[in-house]
């Protein structure tokens, strides 16, 4: 094709709709202000090294040779997590092996699956002869407040608060697998299906719920002309019969990797409530249950408000995808792990995608069904009214509404301490030490400032530092913020209670150590 018809065709399709011109836009500006947010948050020292520190380290030792070290967790990260998709991010972490290309990566896996829930809402609602009800209720319009309402949610603006996180890319895998299989893209379909699953070995879960899903929405649309429940019912049990060995086996992997027998293949997640014992207590320990559920309820409540209000209000006129957001939220809701339920934290990514492909089903299916009753246009505005007052409300990239990251800020906080001169010494202080310090040098430092050392595979962090031995003959360099929290939060190394600034005075009553570097509240400690 031409340069000059491939223009003309860019041309002829925004002529068609100018819609997806101003999406493209969103899209891109919602981009550049998580990668301006995250990058301030890096800059200022806010990250920490339990996301941000394990994904650098991780990346850093694969590029070496190694199979993703990191000392914080230790070992391996796939023995932690089984996450295959590491193998593909090395390849731009190779090219430039910098906390800001994951910040980057993660800002546009965000922003733009902004656009494709644009093109996969515009394919279901074009299924049907949609309205001639007036000039701004056609199939663009309403798939462009769709769109905006999911890129505003603070549900979805979550990860952006801190770190890097891997669920990040869930809604855009999400979407385009539900959209290639709209398009009858069988082979894109599958592609996009394994790596969500590759983004952790039990999200085969939330896979299998996609593929359970297509299979309603083949029935709903017509997609292909396999309509049979039993061929239906062959199709998912091939599925299962393909990823139930994939997650034994990513378990049995886990295990070799970390060195444990291979029997230890269950799903544990601290403070989680699992299903099978959620229904049995359900019976002979009803107490127990409600007591789960009313543990934290506002937070509880302030999840579900920007759920259900934004868009899964809409499930209603479409049962079926229910399949795929309400597992999370019930096993949500019965956790004792209050970063599941809290807003600012990257957990929402595994409902929030699914809540929003299920709001455009469900305009589809009010859409279709009251076309032709005098309350339909009441019925939907109050529809698309309801999701733009919610999303008006979760504007969170400006004002967060809730954040479970006690460092997390508005945008606007966090260029005001740009103005702070105090601060802002210290924090540059702080990026000058890691400059100085020797590349793959022993050194110890706190959660707090190991992602500025996260390329360094000899780092470690309190209170995260494993079971070694802690003497003056270990680490080249100690760096310790001493107007930080994580300065006395406490590890057990070894049997004892110990902090970073108690590891600090005992290195400097050794006489082995010496002052490298003190200012602003930083010191860092050579070994002599």
């Amino acid at each position: 094709m031409s340069h000059e018809k491939l223009i003309g065709n860019i041309v002829s399709k925004l002529k068609k709709d100018p819609y997806l011109l101003w999406i493209f836009i969103v899209s891109l500006v919602f981009s550049i202000l998580f990668t301006v947010y995250s990058s301030m948050a890096f800059n200022l020292v806010e990250m920490s090294g339990w996301d941000m520190g394990i994904y650098m380290q991780a990346l850093s030792s694969g590029i070496s040779g190694h199979l993703f070290y990191s000392a914080l967790v230790p070992g391996s990260y796939l023995a932690e997590h089984f996450s295959p998709i590491l193998f593909i991010l090395l390849i731009p972490y190779y090219l430039f092996p910098s906390a800001y290309t994951l910040i980057v990566l993660q800002s546009f896996a965000i922003g733009f699956s902004t656009l494709v829930l644009y093109l996969l809402s515009k394919e279901i609602l074009q299924k049907i002869e949609i309205i001639k009800t007036g000039k701004w209720l056609n199939t663009s319009t309403i798939s462009f407040i769709i769109s905006m309402a999911y890129i505003m949610s603070p549900l979805t603006e979550s990860p952006v608060f801190f770190d890097f996180h891997l669920m990040v890319f869930l809604p855009l895998f999400f979407f385009l697998a539900i959209y290639s299989f709209m398009k009858k893209q069988y082979i894109l379909n599958i592609i996009f299906l394994a790596l969500i699953v590759s983004l952790h070995s039990t999200f085969v879960s939330i896979a299998l719920m996609a593929i359970l899903f297509e299979i309603f929405l083949n029935r709903t649309f017509m997609i292909t002309s396999i309509h049979s429940p039993v061929r239906s019912s062959i199709y998912f049990f091939i599925s299962l019969a393909i990823l139930g060995p994939y997650f034994i086996l990513a378990g049995i992997l886990k295990g070799d990797i970390a060195g444990v027998p291979a029997s230890v293949l269950r799903i544990h997640v601290s403070g989680s409530v699992g299903p099978t014992a959620l229904v049995i207590d359900t019976f002979t320990n009803p107490a127990l249950i409600l007591h789960l559920l009313v543990q934290n309820y506002i937070l509880k409540l302030t999840l579900l408000f920007f759920a259900f209000g934004g868009f899964a209000f809409l499930f209603v006129r479409y049962p079926a995808s229910i399949l795929t957001f309400i597992p999370y939220i019930i096993y949500s809701m019965f956790s004792t792990y209050p970063s599941y339920y809290t807003i600012g934290y990257q957990y929402t990514m595994m409902f929030i995608p699914m809540v929003a492909v299920s709001g455009a089903i469900g305009i589809y299916i009010l859409i279709k069904s009251q076309m032709h009753k005098p309350s339909f246009k009441l019925q939907l505005r109050i529809a698309l009214s309801v999701i733009i007052v919610i999303a008006l409300l979760g504007f969170s990239i400006a004002t967060p509404i809730v954040s479970g990251d006690t460092n997390s800020n508005s945008m606007y906080a966090s260029v005001s301490q740009y103005g702070n001169n105090t601060y802002m010494n210290q924090v540059i202080f702080e990026h000058k030490i890691a400059n100085s310090i020797p590349k793959n040098a022993t050194l110890v430092t706190s959660n707090n400032l190991f992602p500025l050392f996260g390329n360094d595979l000899n780092a470690t962090a309190f209170p995260f530092t494993p079971d070694v031995v802690i003497n003056a003959d270990y680490y080249q360099y100690l760096v310790d913020n001493q107007n930080s929290m994580w300065s006395i939060e406490t590890a057990n190394i070894s049997g004892t209670s110990i902090s970073l600034n108690m590891l600090e005075h005992e290195y400097m009553a050794s006489g082995n150590y010496k002052v490298y570097a003190d200012n602003y509240g930083v010191i860092v400690l050579e070994r002599n």
